[in-house]
């Protein structure tokens, strides 16, 4: 075993652990049990761990994956929909050709400002959320 195939192994394990958001308190203590035992015993990572990936689903699940991309997706939606809807609006506001759903342009507006609103709601719940986990000690 090298050094460098050590640190590949356990730079990996810790970004992917860090994008299943795993606190870093516990992403530093796993990394450094991993090293300790690297260096005492001489084994290859991969052979006494398995892959990063299969580590890290030890201590956080791929489902945190999935629901970090399902909170990509929605942020897409909320943010890029409630833009349009809210443009449409004040296009309607201008001009009564430029329709979208039959809606009058007072409601698109509305329906507009309360979809970046979610938007912005989500981003703020997810970094203060984020934020506890970042602090916590455990996993």
């Amino acid at each position: 075993m090298t050094e460098t195939a050590a640190t590949e192994y356990t730079t990996e394990l810790a970004e992917i652990l860090e994008l299943r958001d795993v606190p870093a308190a516990a992403v530093t203590r796993i990394v450094r049990d991993v090293q300790r035992r690297i260096a005492e015993s001489g084994e290859d990572p991969t052979a006494a761990f398995g892959t990063p990936s299969q580590y890290a689903d030890n201590f956080a699940p791929k489902s945190r994956l999935a629901r970090f991309w399902a909170l990509v997706i929605t942020s897409v939606v909320l943010a890029s929909g409630g833009t349009l809807v809210l443009i449409s609006g004040v296009f309607g506001l201008q001009s009564p050709a430029h329709g979208l759903w039959g809606l009058p342009p007072w409601a698109r507006i509305a329906i507009g400002a309360a979809g970046i609103a979610s938007f912005m709601a989500l981003v703020l719940a997810e970094a203060a959320r984020s934020r506890r986990r970042s602090r916590s000690p455990h996993l």
